[in-house]
């Protein structure tokens, strides 16, 4: 079994010192991703390794692995979404150092002196992961939601070409 996070990490210093942080997230307790989800019970398994690599460049490598519970949007009934999540974060202190960053990392912002909770940062990622339409891969609607009730109704009738407005003057033509 794995332990709880802590709530408050320096990660320039875990990177300074290349610590690694196991543990779980419950997922009732991250608000902005449970607003998606069908149900929010489950946890989130974290790996976080804290490092610097050739270039001085604190970065964090993070594995994140968790079943989500979404709602698909077709049938609106639970959607059983299971995520493994890797990712490289460089860690800059200002939004303007995020532009030099290398291609392979993508930027944790940190303002100076700021303690962070790792929590946020997982549940970013989870949320990036999302789909954009949950939907069952399967067609989970039944036959009837697809063919109209009315066989007729689906059936495209040509509508009656309209009289042409120069047809009074056809017919005035042709009186003399």
């Amino acid at each position: 079994m794995r332990q709880q996070l802590p709530k408050e990490i320096d990660p320039f210093r875990f990177a300074q010192t290349g610590r690694e942080l196991e543990g779980e997230i419950k997922l009732a307790t991250l608000s902005r991703l449970s607003a998606s989800l069908y149900k929010d019970d489950g946890v989130v398994q974290v790996s976080m390794q804290f490092a610097v690599d050739d270039t001085g460049t604190p970065y964090m490598q993070g594995h994140f692995e968790t079943t989500l519970s979404l709602t698909c949007e077709r049938c609106l009934q639970e959607l059983v979404l299971p995520l493994k999540i890797d990712t490289q974060l460089g860690l800059v202190r200002h939004e303007k150092l995020a532009e030099k960053l290398s291609d392979q990392y993508e930027p944790w912002v940190i303002e100076d002196h700021e303690l962070v909770d790792p929590a946020t940062v997982v549940e970013d990622e989870l949320i990036l992961a999302l789909p954009l339409v949950p939907k069952h891969e399967e067609n989970c609607l039944p036959d009837e939601a697809w063919v109209s009730e009315d066989k007729a109704d689906t059936q495209m009738e040509k509508p009656d070409k309209p009289e042409s407005p120069f047809a009074i003057l056809s017919e005035l033509k042709s009186k003399k």
